[in-house]
């Protein structure tokens, strides 16, 4: 039994020294890396350790009784004193500069005060000098205006040209024919010509009056004239004379009188003075003569609800001519020559027609 026994425990002490020898070997590499590690720390660790050295090293300042630190200061302002006292002494150039002074409130008060004041005096001989006159922008004259210059002509030239205007009654059923029943005619300057009532043969059938202004009396009056004596005179009035007016073709179909058109100076056919038709394209029409007097000359005529004046229509008219004369007058001198090479060219055609003709032998 001992044998037995002491046979089993070497095994046993083998295997525990076998155990041991891993523990060992496992505790020896945990030391390894514990000492690789320490020596990657120890530079960090080296400088903590010299700041805790160094601040346990710091000398520790004693308290002191409160007596003691009082005649420290005390030292201390004396010898402060006596610094100040030497820098006076010495040159200025050797001390510190003195601080600004501060202003008072008083003083700022008086500056203010004196600045408010000159600004009032600069004001106040700012509107007692004379300003200079600004000068104008020129303007830009716009495409839309024209500018007109009246030429001076001659009085000859001026007695050359009448401007005329008549007024109708109807006549016939429901009054739709016209019938002469005043007529007027000015000069140049505007004073009156002619101006004379028309008795009218036919029967009157409607006056016409809110328009024309003529009345029964008119025509019954011992001063109107009789047809044929009116259309006489103004025959007699209009010879070689340039005549004005608007839509002439109505005054001259009443009277029953021709003229030459280039004798005529109509300001109903005059292209710059007419308008676009409503609904037909490339069509001109023209204004009424109201209308373009009160935008070719800012005169009001013919007011809604009052009668026309012949002699004020005729004025009108004329004036328009004479604002426009130039370039109406070019272009008529334009229409005259055109229409001259026309007839000329006309002729020319009928001469090489008939012209054979008659060199042959019967």
């Amino acid at each position: 039994m001992t044998d037995s026994s002491n046979s089993t425990k070497p095994s046993a002490m083998v295997k525990r020294t076998r155990n041991d020898s891993a523990r060992a070997r496992r505790r020896e590499r945990r030391k390894e890396e514990r000492r690789q590690a320490e020596a990657a720390v120890k530079p960090n660790a080296n400088v903590n350790n010299k700041e805790n050295n160094a601040k346990q090293n710091r000398p520790i300042m004693k308290r002191t009784s409160i007596t003691s630190s009082c005649g420290s200061v005390s030292s201390d302002a004396t010898s402060v004193t006596e610094a100040l006292s030497s820098c006076d002494s010495s040159s200025s150039s050797s001390c510190s500069t003195p601080e600004p002074k501060r202003k008072t409130t008083a003083q700022h008060e008086n500056q203010k005060y004196n600045h408010t004041k000159q600004q009032k005096q600069r004001r106040k001989n700012k509107k007692a000098s004379p300003r200079k006159p600004k000068a104008k922008k020129q303007q830009k004259s716009s495409p839309s205006k024209l500018t007109v210059e009246v030429e001076d002509i001659s009085d000859a030239e001026k007695a050359r040209y009448v401007a005329i205007d008549c007024e109708m009654v109807g006549v016939g059923p429901y009054g739709y024919r016209s019938a002469l029943a005043r007529v007027s005619i000015v000069n140049w300057e505007g004073d009156v010509i002619i101006d004379r009532y028309v008795k009218v043969e036919e029967e009157v059938t409607d006056y016409r009056t809110f328009v024309s202004g003529i009345t029964e009396a008119d025509l019954q009056s011992d001063d109107a004239l009789t047809f044929d004596e009116c259309r006489s005179l103004v025959l007699d009035t209009l010879q070689e004379k340039i005549v004005v007016g608007h839509a002439l073709k109505n005054d001259f179909d009443v009277l029953r009188i021709h003229h030459e058109w280039h004798m005529i100076r109509d300001t109903a056919r005059y292209e710059p003075f007419m308008k676009a038709h409503p609904t037909e394209e490339g069509v001109l029409i023209a204004k009424k003569l109201k209308e373009l007097s009160r935008d070719k000359l800012g005169l009001v005529i013919q007011e809604d609800g009052k009668e026309h004046d012949s002699i004020e229509d005729a004025t009108a008219a004329m004036e328009l001519y004479i604002k426009h004369r130039r370039k109406w007058e070019k272009a008529v001198a334009w229409k005259a020559n055109k229409t001259k090479m026309i007839l000329e060219q006309q002729r020319q055609q009928l001469y090489e027609m008939y012209a054979p003709a008659a060199s042959v032998p019967y």
